[in-house]
């Protein structure tokens, strides 16, 4: 339609969900030691914060629309090969990376990742610049919190958050900084990797952890419930309304709604949702009186919410309203060093939980569990767990504890695992036992309590004659 919002110039920034993304990055970035830069069509720098700029005089001293390349690398031609430039002439790629290899960039750009406005389009993109770099502005590469740097291997806690891996940390790191933003926060995950406790942690971290945190299961309740559920209804609205119903949207006024699984919705209710977003108040079913309200809104779905968009079974102008501050949970599986912090807090609380001695699990127990898929993720894990401490008795939680539970298809996968644990701990014993005998094998089997004719089938078995 002409005039509309979507046929505006690619260079101005009026857009409301642009406004809003880009507001919000610069909320993070200020905080952030990593240099970030949000560039416009002609590669002109909108922001920098001043880990980019390194020296915070070269930011006033630049023209208005100064390009990056003159703004970090005192050059008056643009690189050979740009990330950036490559996502504004695709508007069908999202982000594009780059490797230290033949593709790496001058300025040090390692990511470029677009910015779309409330129609889709790409009218500014956000950079990412390695720290290390060698152009204008280099003194400044040094970590300006490397000080307050803890260990690698020192596990991080926020509220019921824990993890060591590299991923948790950078999720703990961005829920503080995201957390007091009245901007939308949409948590993509698959399913069972903790999304609602990242909201509820949000919520908890926020200056509105005194107000309610409401969730709710947008793919439990069928579209008229739903829509009476989240905005009220009037007296008489529709048969069976027989007195006035105050909204969940209503009743988390100065707090935070979660809402799951959001891509279930139908097309209907995510025009209302919309609305409610865009203008920031609520209108009850069979009422034409609006209700403003003050929510923070953060939604999940373990669906890719972009791919739906594309397949026309999302509105796209929604999903940009929704997802201001995406967060990316990742499974188990690509973050399997967490698993044993998991294991230690899920045994500790089975124990309280069931009026157990706090138990111990086994080096052998913690490898194997480690090692599974977890295709239900921590859900799975923490049930899993809760089943081991009911169900086996002892101050430790072995191997063979964990083998003999359950029958189910994921519990073969952990059989497997698990086995070969066992297996390998056997084998280092047997090879420890023969170099503190010498070599003896007789005195070895009697050093590992089993007979000689059992000791040789594990020979051979291992083939531990081979090795030694």
């Amino acid at each position: 339609m002409a005039g509309s919002q979507c046929d505006r110039a690619s260079n101005d920034y009026t857009d409301p969900v642009l406004t809003a993304r880009i507001e919000a990055l610069k909320l993070l970035a200020e905080r952030s030691a990593e240099r970030v830069a949000v560039l416009g069509p002609g590669l002109e720098v909108i922001y920098a914060n001043k880990s980019a700029w390194g020296d915070p005089a070269r930011a006033s001293a630049l023209p208005r629309h100064a390009k990056c390349y003159e703004a970090f690398m005192n050059q008056s031609d643009p690189c050979g090969y740009c990330p950036a430039q490559a996502v504004f002439e695709s508007q069908e790629v999202y982000s594009v990376s780059c490797s230290a290899g033949v593709d790496a960039t001058a300025c040090g750009m390692h990511q470029a990742h677009a910015l779309r406005s409330s129609c889709g389009d790409t009218r500014s993109v956000l950079v990412l610049f390695k720290q290390e770099w060698s152009g204008a502005g280099a003194h400044m590469a040094e970590d300006p919190v490397s000080a307050d740097k803890v260990e690698e291997s020192e596990p991080v806690q926020l509220g019921e958050l824990i993890g060591r891996s590299d991923p948790m940390r950078r999720l703990c790191e961005m829920i503080r900084m995201v957390a007091d933003s009245p901007a939308t926060v949409l948590v993509q995950g698959e399913s069972g990797t903790g999304k609602e406790l990242v909201a509820r942690t949000i919520h908890r971290t926020s200056y509105r952890r005194d107000k309610p945190f409401v969730v709710v299961d947008c793919g439990a309740l069928p579209e008229t419930l739903l829509e009476s559920e989240l905005f009220g209804h009037v007296k008489g609205a529709f048969t069976g309304a027989v007195a006035h119903k105050k909204g969940l949207f209503e009743e988390a006024d100065g707090g935070t709604i979660f809402l799951d699984e959001i891509a279930d919705t139908t097309p209907h209710f995510q025009a209302k949702l919309l609305r409610v977003l865009q203008e920031g108040e609520m209108k009850a079913v069979g009422s034409s009186r609006g209700i403003k309200v003050d929510v923070r809104v953060i939604s999940a779905s373990n669906k890719d919410l972009e791919q739906l968009v594309k397949a026309g079974r999302f509105r796209q102008d929604l999903f940009y309203r929704l997802a201001v501050l995406p967060l990316y949970l990742p499974p188990l599986r690509e973050r399997r060093e967490d698993i044993p912090l998991l294991v230690e807090h899920f045994v500790a609380v089975s124990c309280a939980r069931h009026r157990q001695p706090v138990r111990t699990v086994s080096t052998d127990a913690l490898h194997a569990l480690s090692e599974a898929d977890w295709p239900g993720n921590v859900r799975e894990l923490q049930h899993y767990i809760e089943r081991a401490v009911v169900t086996t008795t002892g101050s430790e939680i072995g191997c063979k504890d964990i083998v003999a539970l359950g029958t189910s298809a994921q519990a073969t996968d952990l059989w497997s695992v698990t086995r070969d644990a066992v297996h390998q701990a056997e084998r280092a014993r047997i090879i420890q036992a023969l170099r503190q005998t010498g070599g003896n094998r007789v005195r070895a089997a009697k050093l590992l309590k089993i007979s000689r004719a059992s000791l040789y089938n594990k020979l051979r078995s291992y083939t531990i004659e081979d090795d030694n």
